[in-house]
């Protein structure tokens, strides 16, 4: 069963594509709001995660939108430098994707368990907290559950 549960500030979701066709279907904007509206996290992430099994792992889904001035590569540079390192290290980490909408981006990351999802959204908060004050018009949605079926 998929818990779901969202705010403009931290929590869950469930769905049917792969993460993959979802990015591919509703390409820029489109993703996050079919995401987080329609019920596709949960299938969106099992689909497209090999090593993930026959369900039970648990997403953070973080959409940002760009301040005036900002840019997807500053932000995928920033990423890799400064976020991937803390992110890869919560206990749980399985993967993480980066998104590009029409208006900002959104992050996914996929981890064995609620308690690693969960510290994946403090770390982030922090993070963007002190790297990147002004990047974003506003705190993220952020939409956390657990995965109920991955083929």
């Amino acid at each position: 069963m998929s818990t779901l549960q969202t705010s403009d500030v931290a929590t869950p979701e469930s769905g049917a594509l792969s993460r993959r066709a979802a990015v591919l279907r509703f390409g820029a904007g489109g993703l996050g709001g079919a995401l987080l509206a329609s019920g596709l996290l949960a299938a969106s992430a099992q689909e497209a995660t090999p090593e993930a099994g026959q369900g039970g792992e648990y997403l953070a889904i973080r959409q940002y939108t760009f301040a005036p001035g900002h840019t997807m590569g500053d932000l995928v540079t920033a990423v890799k430098s400064g976020f991937m390192p803390i992110v890869s290290q919560v206990p749980g980490f399985i993967e993480y994707y980066l998104v590009e909408t029409a208006d900002g981006a959104i992050s996914i990351s996929v981890f064995a368990d609620q308690a690693g999802a969960e510290e994946s959204t403090k770390r982030a908060a922090d993070w963007v907290g002190e790297t990147l004050k002004g990047y974003f018009a506003g705190p993220p949605v952020v939409a956390t559950g657990t995965v109920a079926f991955h083929q």
